[in-house]
């Protein structure tokens, strides 16, 4: 399984940073013809529509991973609760639209939410497909469907439509476009049995495990999606937008990692669950290999705020610099979370997990209602103090249930440290130094991808364990090796 998990990675790392380059562009591009206020007024109908979605699926992807015998049955029946599920979310939906979009107070969130609604049905048809694939650790293929949805769905359509003028509806076409593109994409590939069946004992086996993941996912979004709920309700559609796009600027890195955590990490510690060591080295080394990468990312993430937000948003978006840097402060807490929530939904330990989702909405419900007087500053550093108290919370528990202890759990994580302190020492002289000398963006940002990179080679060269650790050392290896077979197997 760990030569599996290795390719696997690598395919994934490979197409997450794809999609993610890409999306980026598409953020670039988009805010410099969009403005704040066109941003705000989807983030708020957004609020509602993800959470909804996350309810249609009613944890039976989850389930599919998860559950130790599948059946053709279970998916037919599957497939119907999930779409059965979407088309009373899309009624559910026209009916509360004018509340929430009173609640919101936000002109245009009503009709949008309205038309969005649409994604709750078309989402039912890939969501058996995607799981079937992420069960078998088929990852590379549910990532090229959703790249090719990115790039038709916004890339294409949405960027049309935004410089012909349609203003935030660009964003809701190309929403409908991408969702529509990858669960064709899905159900091509995969074929599930399509033929709706619904049985009581059935459903009752896929819904009983399903649950809990799905009352914890629900918790989750409340906590990740309580800032911009309360942003937009007590400010308006233009602190909404600049928040929203600092929010999910900083979730760049914690959004990928969390795929990979999601399609590959969960899917793997699930088939070892039962494997108390196994499934010990598996979380170590999880924890290991998001300290190396997490720590070093926040640290420059952080460092390099100003640079990154004027280049890809541009000097309209100033007010997001100071925000986006507190909120990048954390991103490595974030992404601590993913591994430690792979292990308990690995265990089905969902007692925990709504516990620990019930903790964290809590504190940042109430954190942001004590910071919104102050402006979307005093909310980012609210919502960063709530994140990393959920880290400790989450990590605490994922290791009672793993049997690590104290000194191991720190072990793990000195690399990744060591990494981001020397990469801060090498990277903020150069880039206080052309700060100081009012360079543009793009020149301090090489500078210092430079630096580090320099860095990067001089330790990989002299002391690659001191700076990768064992772990990633075994796992280039045999990417290295598995390279070498491929080609040795290829025609000539």
């Amino acid at each position: 399984m760990k030569r599996k998990l290795a390719v696997g990675a690598g395919w994934m790392t490979v197409l997450q940073l794809s999609s993610k380059v890409v999306e980026v562009g598409f953020i670039a591009v988009l805010a410099r013809i969009l403005f704040p206020d066109d941003f705000g007024v989807i983030a708020g109908a957004s609020i509602f529509i993800q959470l909804a979605s996350l309810l249609v699926e009613v944890g039976i992807g989850a389930t599919i991973v998860q559950i130790p015998n599948l059946t053709r049955t279970d998916l037919r029946i599957g497939g119907t609760i999930v779409f059965l599920n979407g088309i009373g979310y899309f009624l559910l939906a026209q009916l509360l639209a004018p509340f929430a979009g009173d609640f919101m107070g936000i002109a245009g969130v009503e009709p949008v939410i309205r038309v969005l609604a649409l994604v709750f049905i078309i989402q039912s048809f890939g969501i058996v497909s995607e799981n079937v694939l992420v069960r078998d650790l088929e990852v590379r293929r549910v990532m090229i469907a959703q790249l090719m949805a990115r790039v038709i769905g916004t890339g294409v359509i949405g960027i049309a439509l935004a410089w012909a003028g349609w203003g935030y509806w660009a964003l809701v076409v190309a929403t409908l476009a991408e969702t529509t593109v990858k669960a064709l994409w899905l159900v091509l590939l995969v074929r599930p049995p399509m033929r709706p069946l619904l049985t009581r004992a059935g459903a009752a086996r896929l819904m009983r495990r399903g649950a809990g993941f799905s009352l914890s996912k629900v918790i989750n979004f409340f906590a990740l999606r309580a800032d911009n709920a309360i942003v937009g309700r007590t400010m308006d559609a233009a602190a909404l937008g600049l928040y929203s796009r600092a929010y999910n600027l900083m979730n760049v890195p914690a959004d990928l990692y969390s795929r990979i955590a999601e399609r590959i990490v969960f899917p793997a510690m699930a088939k070892v669950q039962d494997d108390p060591a196994r499934l010990r080295s598996a979380f170590l080394r999880g924890l290991e290999l998001t300290a190396i990468f997490g720590l070093p990312i926040s640290a420059l993430l952080a460092l390099l705020a100003p640079e990154v937000i004027l280049l890809i948003l541009g000097p309209r978006w100033v007010a997001v610099i100071v925000p986006f840097a507190v909120l990048c402060s954390v991103t490595y807490l974030r992404l601590g979370t993913k591994i430690s929530g792979s292990l308990q939904r690995a265990k089905a330990a969902t007692g925990a997990m709504i516990t620990n989702q019930i903790v964290y909405a809590g504190m940042v419900i109430g954190g942001c209602l004590l910071a919104y007087p102050y402006g979307i500053v005093a909310v980012a550093g609210a919502v960063s103090v709530a994140v990393a108290a959920f880290y400790l919370i989450v990590n605490y528990n994922a290791c009672r249930l793993a049997g690590v202890g104290f000194g191991d759990f720190a072990r793990v994580h000195a690399h990744g440290a060591l990494l981001a302190l020397a990469c801060t020492l090498v990277a903020a002289p150069v880039v206080l130094g052309m700060r100081a000398a009012a360079l543009p963006p793009i020149a301090i940002l090489v500078a210092a991808g430079s630096a580090v990179a320099t860095l990067g080679v001089i330790l990989i060269l002299l002391r690659p364990r001191w700076m990768l650790g064992d772990f990633m050392i075994e796992l280039l290896g045999d990417a290295g090796r598995l390279t070498k077979r491929f080609r040795r197997k290829a025609p000539r």
